[in-house]
């Protein structure tokens, strides 16, 4: 059966405290959460909520930007590297106390002036120190291919650009994180595309589109999707990064025959 966790950044929004939002993914039947950027908000809060709760956190974010900020991504500028080792830093402390499945890091746009050829193999140097210094939790760090149609010229656009650089770093801490609103765009064949990268998933995402609501409100057939993944044994957290269309609950009917 499927597990599903829900992105409290968009959803719940119907409640103005992200914490607090925690408790209602809870009364809606979820098991975790996870949240686009957790370093707005003191650890200490996140901790006491989760413990309270008993919440699961499927994902923590890497903040991307200089001085653990949104922005271009500094783990693929050459020259920002103590900035990049800054971003894990809190990235491993966050991780350390919500102990979630994986740290995520999406290959948005590199900084201007930047070529993708020279931005690439820093990358690649940033996500094996990362691989190595979150083995020590236990935690796997899982690239994010992006669709430069959202997000312009992002480093990696496709799930096999992530797998290209999986395999050349080699390391066992390294994987893929699979957003299907981005990767229906950019490559489409979701299921095969899972399926044959299945081993290396360690978190998927989920929004119709366009919209970027709810499964059902556009032209993404998420019945074969989530099929597909049951089919195959997938175990992981289905993460549901989308924009409610309506309420956050009452955009939730899609989901009762899942669970």
């Amino acid at each position: 059966m499927l597990k599903f966790s829900a992105n409290i950044g968009m959803m719940f929004n119907e409640i103005e405290d992200p914490v607090a939002r925690i408790q209602a993914a809870q009364d809606a039947g979820f098991a975790a959460v996870e949240l686009l950027f957790v370093y707005d908000i003191p650890v200490e809060d996140l901790v006491a909520e989760t413990e309270r709760t008993g919440i699961l956190w499927s994902v923590v974010n890497i903040a991307v930007g200089e001085g653990i900020q949104m922005g271009p991504l500094v783990a693929a500028a050459p020259g920002k590297e103590a900035a990049f080792r800054e971003n894990l830093a809190a990235a491993k402390k966050y991780c350390a106390a919500l102990k979630p499945t994986g740290l995520v890091v999406p290959a948005y746009t590199p900084p201007d002036g930047v070529s993708k050829a020279d931005a690439l193999p820093v990358f690649k140097d940033n996500m094996r120190i990362a691989a190595e210094e979150m083995s020590d939790l236990g935690i796997p760090v899982i690239i994010e291919a992006l669709n430069p149609e959202h997000r312009p010229n992002s480093l990696l656009t496709t799930t096999a650009e992530v797998m290209s650089v999986v395999e050349e770093l080699n390391h066992p801490n390294l994987g893929i994180e699979y957003d299907a609103f981005h990767m229906y765009g950019t490559e489409g064949h979701m299921e095969e595309t899972v399926e044959k990268y299945f081993s290396y998933i360690g978190n998927i995402q989920i929004a119709d589109v366009p919209g970027r609501h709810e499964p059902g409100t556009g032209e993404v057939d998420y019945d074969s999707f989530l099929n597909t993944l049951d089919r195959i044994g997938y175990d992981k957290w289905v993460a549901l990064e989308y924009m409610p269309a309506g309420g956050t609950l009452e955009g939730l009917t899609w989901l009762e025959k899942w669970r």
